[in-house]
């Protein structure tokens, strides 16, 4: 077999180029610090690296909800603690008014105070984060939550229903709350049952919000009075309580004096004051009632009372029912912060156990991905040295020629 002088060059220069081509991957794993620039350089691990980087980012993807989450609660938690300061100064300015001695200007002054208080609530109840997006509409971020209607009420817009944002593969956290858990599923009265006073009511009598004795018999039920004046100038005050139906729970008759108890049914109340023949109350189960119209119900009470002892009776048993509305939406609202508050401390748990997962996920694509220094650049010299052998060999292989011997 012959091999002519062009042949022999021509695989002297291949051999050279091989070794540059293998001098030049090493040399770009060393700048770069990357062992694999395309799948065929080791598909196994190609593959591997694909699939640690997609957990990466979807980690990483968690991670941005977790942040996201964490803003929107953290406004509500804001919003919900302006509410509680502005409910509660509406408590004092309710106890403030309260009082048989002040005037009808000052208790326009508490009313008129108590408006604009009412208009800051229901601004804050319209609030929205940083997107737009309504904190308190439920799933309906894009309604405004709370409106006037014309009989001078609130209508919610909004639906039930919570939002929620992936921050674990198997975990989803709420990051709002609707405006009806809020604002609008509060019970009025106790909690169990609300007292009201007839308007048609003659004499100046209060009726205390009462609590549970046992279990209250859900029903509606009337506690009428019944007054006759005796020849030695006394009254004999008699009192019944019927339930809806009619039926007597207590018999017609039974004595009362002002102050005592008045126990049926669970129920455990008293009222004080002048009781006229013929007055009544009404003791209702406990309805779910907003904080709007419970102000509102307020500053009707403040500013259509007049002074007489009838008038200051009702708005004290308005005032009695405003407080235990306020106190129940306060002790609602002070759940609903908690329970961001739970949902923030959770964020924070899992954006830990995200954070060492993606660590230990960089470290096994560190593994599979990055350069071994030692080893690259060992095999660097190795490479460098066979090609400039590849190169002293072409040189000398290059001067040879049959001319030479003849």
């Amino acid at each position: 077999m012959r091999i002519s002088t062009n042949q022999e060059q021509q695989r002297a220069v291949n051999a050279m180029l091989e070794q540059q081509k293998e001098l030049s991957r090493v040399q770009q794993q060393v700048a770069t610090g990357r062992r694999i620039f395309q799948p065929s350089d080791d598909p196994v691990a190609s593959a591997k690296i694909i699939n640690l980087r997609d957990v990466l980012g979807t980690t990483q993807q968690y991670q941005d909800n977790i942040a996201a989450s964490r803003a929107r609660l953290s406004m509500e938690e804001g919003v919900l603690g302006n509410v509680t300061d502005v409910l509660q100064r509406i408590r004092e300015l309710t106890v403030a008014g309260n009082n048989d001695t002040l005037t009808s200007e000052d208790r326009g002054f508490i009313a008129e105070e108590i408006k604009q208080l009412l208009s800051e609530v229901f601004n804050l109840a319209n609030s929205s984060d940083s997107t737009g997006e309504f904190l308190f509409s439920g799933a309906k971020s894009k309604f405004k939550p709370f409106d006037r209607n014309n009989e001078n009420g609130f209508n919610y817009n909004g639906d039930d229903a919570q939002r929620h944002l992936q921050i674990a593969p198997q975990r989803q956290i709420a990051t709002s709350d609707s405006g009806s858990e809020v604002f609008r599923n509060i019970k009025d009265g106790n909690g169990s049952f609300t007292v009201l006073d007839n308007v048609e009511n003659r004499g100046s009598a209060i009726i205390s919000p009462g609590n549970i004795v046992g279990e209250f018999e859900t029903g509606t039920y009337a506690i009428s009075f019944s007054k006759t004046m005796l020849p030695d100038g006394s009254a004999d005050l008699t009192y019944k309580v019927i339930d809806e139906s009619g039926q007597e729970v207590v018999p017609t008759g039974t004595s009362y004096r002002s102050g005592d108890s008045i126990v049926f049914k669970g129920v455990n109340t008293y009222i004080d004051g002048d009781i006229e023949d013929g007055d009544m109350f009404i003791v209702r189960p406990s309805e779910n009632q907003d904080v709007f119209t419970t102000i509102q119900r307020l500053i009707n009470g403040l500013e259509g009372m007049d002074d007489k002892s009838q008038g200051r009776a009702g708005l004290h048993n308005e005032i009695n029912r405003t407080l235990m509305g306020l106190d129940n939406a306060l002790e609602n609202i002070l759940k609903t912060r908690a329970n961001v508050g739970a949902r923030l401390n959770a964020l924070d748990g899992q954006e830990e156990i995200n954070s060492s997962y993606m660590l230990q996920i960089r470290e096994s694509l560190s593994k599979v991905e990055d350069l071994d220094y030692s080893e690259a650049v060992s095999e660097l010299n190795l490479k460098l040295t066979g090609l400039e052998a590849s190169q002293k060999a072409f040189t000398r292989v290059q001067g040879i020629s049959l001319f030479n011997y003849l």
